[in-house]
This record gives structure tokens, C-alpha cells and sequence, in this order.
């Protein structure tokens, strides 16, 4: 597969969170874009997988929804809470509460919508990855906005690149590259390369088995932050935060240890239990 056509499969996997804008005032976007999901199939049913953090708080919850693109070309959107009403489902949370992942499947019709989720079989963990690795993620960029009073004919990702800078020993990592608010949540892959490390004094030529594998989500930037302490009081007054090009990312591990609990396989037992009825 070119690079072309892994970039365009990939893409189909995106997703934006937002929220639609009931009674706004006319200078208002229709819609608001916050933040980047991606869909993943496990057991053939599609999951919408994102950072926890992008869905806490009730307000954001109780109106957040989906957009995707239609095979015809305009943008359509799902409701979480009918989702969660229609499907008799919730988000599914690490046991580990400071894991920032959030997981909940999802009803889409890829006859009808542009998508493609990502399959369980391009997932790899920490333990194949190295510092200096290329590295891409996908993303809802704020600042590349749509005009005033429009719905948007599709949602398009940008990419963002960067480079493995830290492999940790809780199987996080950070890489060296920018992200923002309105990326958390976008997955994150290895970039293909013509030359691949695999161990120390290993190098491989030729086709990369690597290119394109699935091995994070973003969570956050690490920021640099100063502050300013008065002079007559001699306590902080103001505080410079600046974004200094590391981000952090949750492995893949994390999302499979999220697959293999327990709540994940009874709500996804659940879920087939229910489509053999009807």
C-alpha cells in the first residue's frame, strides 16, 4: 500500500466531538468542534475511542456528538446520549483512573458513512517501539475554523508529526511534537520508512512491517510554565505557561488492558446478545 492510500484509510478512522449550537446568536458557528476521536473494531463491532478527559463534566456529556463524513460528501453527526439510550451502553474507563482513555461503541453504517475503523490487528505496544521512531497523529486543529453561519461539507484532519522522545517504564510516552487543544484524543502511528531500527545494531532496508501501525492516543502538551513573583508581597502573581513541543501519549497497551476487563466484555456481550434478538 502507498503512502497515499494508507494516509486516506487512516483518515476515514477520524472522528470530531462537538456539540451542536441550539439557539445561537448570529455571529455563531451552527456547530463547535472540541476535540479528535477515532473509531476502532473489536469483536466486528465499532468502538469510538477518545481521551477521558475530553468527555468529563456533565454539560460536555450530556450534549457531546460525532461527526463523520456521508459517502455523498456532507457531514452528519450521532448523538452520544441517544447512543447510549439506543444501545443500553456507557463509556468504558481504565481501572487505573488517572488512564486517560475513554471507549464506547458506537452504531454507524459504513454503507452509508466515509469511515473505517482502525482493526485490533494494527495495534502494537510499547514493547516494539523505540526512542527516535518517526511518529503522525491525526487531529481537529482549532484555528482552521469554518466561516460564520456554515455547517461545514466535511470534517478534514490535519497530520502532525514527531518523534518518539521518551519511552516510560508505566508504558506512556512522550514525543517530540506539537499538539494543542482540540488534538487530544487523535490516535497516533508510526511513520513508514524506508530504513527501520528494531534493536540495538539492527537495522532493516526495504519494506516496513512498522509503517502505519497504531501505538497511542494523544493526551496532553507539557507545558513550560514561569512565574512572575512580586516584588513588594514576594508571591506569584502571574503565571507564563508556553507549549514546549512534548507531548504525551497513552500507549496502545492501555486501550487493550481496557478490552480485556471485565465491564468491557460483559457491555460488548451485551451489545450481540441484543442484535441476535432483533
Amino acid at each position: 500500500m502507498s503512502i497515499k492510500d494508507l494516509m486516506e484509510e487512516i483518515k476515514k478512522a477520524i472522528v470530531f466531538l462537538g456539540i451542536i449550537n441550539k439557539g445561537k446568536k448570529n455571529n455563531e458557528n451552527p456547530i463547535s468542534f472540541l476535540a479528535t476521536g477515532f473509531l476502532v473494531e473489536i469483536k466486528n463491532i465499532f468502538h469510538l475511542v477518545t481521551a477521558k478527559h475530553v468527555i468529563t463534566g456533565e454539560f460536555i456529556n450530556e450534549n457531546l456528538v460525532v461527526f463523520t463524513n456521508l459517502k455523498s460528501g456532507i457531514i452528519t453527526f450521532h448523538s452520544i446520549k441517544s447512543l447510549k439510550s439506543e444501545l443500553e451502553v456507557d463509556w468504558i474507563f481504565h481501572e487505573n483512573k488517572n488512564v486517560d482513555i475513554a471507549v464506547i461503541p458506537i452504531t454507524l453504517d459504513p454503507e452509508v458513512e466515509d469511515v473505517k475503523p482502525i482493526p485490533d490487528k494494527l495495534f502494537i505496544g510499547t514493547e516494539k517501539l523505540y526512542e527516535l521512531y518517526d511518529v503522525f497523529f491525526l487531529s481537529y486543529q482549532p484555528g482552521i475554523e469554518i466561516p460564520k453561519k456554515k455547517i461545514p461539507k466535511k470534517i478534514i484532519p490535519i497530520i502532525r508529526t514527531g518523534t518518539i522522545s521518551l519511552l516510560n517504564i508505566d508504558k506512556t510516552f512522550y514525543i517530540d511534537g506539537f499538539a494543542f487543544p482540540g488534538n487530544s484524543g487523535s490516535p497516533v502511528f508510526l511513520k513508514p520508512t524506508p530504513i527501520r531500527f528494531e534493536a540495538p545494531l539492527r537495522i532493516s532496508f526495504g519494506p516496513d512491517p512498522l509503517g502505519g501501525k497504531f501505538i497511542g492516543i494523544i493526551s496532553e502538551y507539557i507545558p513550560y510554565k514561569e512565574v512572575a513573583i512580586s516584588l513588594q508581597t514576594n508571591r506569584p502573581r502571574v503565571i507564563f505557561e508556553e507549549n514546549k513541543s512534548l507531548s504525551k501519549v497513552w500507549s496502545s497497551n492501555f486501550i487493550k488492558e481496557i478490552i480485556d476487563s471485565d465491564r468491557f466484555k460483559e457491555q460488548l456481550r451485551k451489545i450481540k446478545n441484543k442484535k441476535k434478538i432483533r
